[in-house]
């Protein structure tokens, strides 16, 4: 790992932890450091130690329009939850102010939009109208766990993104992974959550950490898998370990065949991120594995940074082949017509848009070529094998 990396995870850390261990940052790394904050959006982590040096302005005014952008969104976050329960619909409060609470400093954590969770189809329909009503408006988007809603503050002109779940996560290839998944969030236990003087409905402890995991495997075969992820997990299990039931979460994650993707993420949490060692200390993983796979966030960046040249990637393979791909196509046929992927009778005529779909998206969005989607869906699947999804079953 290169040294720069580890002065970063360093800073990471002590901003996780709030330690008191002292970090000296070499002038030869000053503009590695800020490409590399940049890069993971964690920027105000490093204003301590720039204080006397060139960089500090810029530091400063990054720092300040995070503290605006996080204040914004917890008013948006408030007002939304509000109109809803005003109208007897109840939801959870998915990550953002959430889990910035047991950050330090909350305010450093950026986010980037609300994430709320109505686990009944009716109530979901309702929430739907009510808020096309006030003025959230409906985005085209192509998901199989979530409605897209943009709010524009009349006053300010500012837009604001919700993502209103219906399923927690989105469907994978293992269907094992997905009974499990929805077994567990079908009714998940609640806590209440107060945060600057409003109660919130979120995830229970053992349920909330499990998301977690899950929230990270999407991204990881989707769209990047930022630093800021495994921050989350960490300030999340120092806070809770106490109330997790770890032998329920290692039963859940050994079920959907994920227990390989806890074990890596555990272990690079406590031993670069100050995850405290008496929670769940028997699970390891190995020094080498874990350097790669920290290695391999820092370089790719923040979480989202590639998504426009995503394909389904749900799973990891021994061997990627024709079939493969076919097995991928599949399960994009069904995120796009999740009416009538169910009718097999339709599957050929589904197949065939699901593929023209596919190659306008990738001359229109993704600005790509088939064979360059292709050839990194390969690379993908090299990284995901390092932590050996659903054990690299091609089944």
């Amino acid at each position: 790992m290169k040294q720069v990396y580890h002065t970063y995870l360093s800073i990471i850390k002590k901003n996780c932890t709030n330690s008191e261990c002292k970090i000296v940052v070499p002038k030869e790394e000053y503009s590695q450091l800020i490409e590399l904050a940049k890069k993971q959006c964690t920027l105000p982590f490093l204003l301590p130690y720039f204080r006397d040096t060139p960089y500090f302005l810029f530091l400063k005014q990054q720092t300040k329009q995070i503290l605006l952008n996080y204040y914004e969104l917890e008013h948006f976050t408030r007002k939304t939850v509000s109109l809803l329960s005003q109208n007897q619909i109840s939801c959870y409060l998915l990550k953002g102010l959430s889990l910035a609470s047991y950050y330090p400093v909350p305010e450093y954590r950026k986010s980037g939009d609300v994430d709320l969770y109505i686990n009944d189809s009716e109530a979901f329909e309702k929430a739907k109208s009510l808020l096309i009503s006030h003025g959230y408006v409906l985005q085209d988007e192509l998901s199989d766990h979530h409605m897209l809603f943009l709010y524009t503050f009349p006053k300010t002109g500012r837009q604001f993104e919700l993502e209103l779940h219906y399923r927690i996560v989105g469907l994978y290839q293992y269907e094992q992974a997905n009974q499990i998944v929805e077994e567990v969030f079908s009714n998940p236990s609640k806590l209440t959550q107060t945060l600057y003087g409003y109660s919130y409905t979120v995830l229970a402890p053992t349920e909330s950490a499990f998301y977690l995991i899950h929230h990270m495997l999407k991204h990881y075969l989707y769209s990047g898998f930022g630093i800021r992820l495994l921050c989350d997990f960490t300030v999340y299990l120092n806070h809770f370990y106490d109330e997790i039931d770890f032998e329920k979460l290692h039963a859940w994650c050994r079920e959907s065949r994920i227990f390989h993707l806890y074990e890596i993420i555990l272990a690079c949490c406590r031993n670069y991120l100050g995850l405290a060692e008496q929670i769940d200390p028997e699970v390891t993983y190995d020094t080498d594995a874990c350097e790669h796979f920290l290695s391999m966030i820092l370089e790719g960046g923040d979480m989202g940074t590639n998504a426009n040249h995503a394909i389904v990637g749900s799973t990891s393979y021994q061997k990627i082949n024709w079939l493969t791909y076919f097995k991928e196509g599949h399960l994009q046929m069904k995120v796009r017509f999740p009416n009538a992927s169910h009718l097999p009778v339709l599957w050929p005529f589904l197949w065939f848009w699901t593929f023209v779909c596919f190659l306008k998206n990738n001359r229109k969005l993704r600005n790509t070529t088939f064979r360059a989607v292709l050839r990194e869906f390969k690379e993908k699947n090299e990284h995901t094998r390092l932590i050996r999804i659903f054990e690299n079953s091609d089944s």
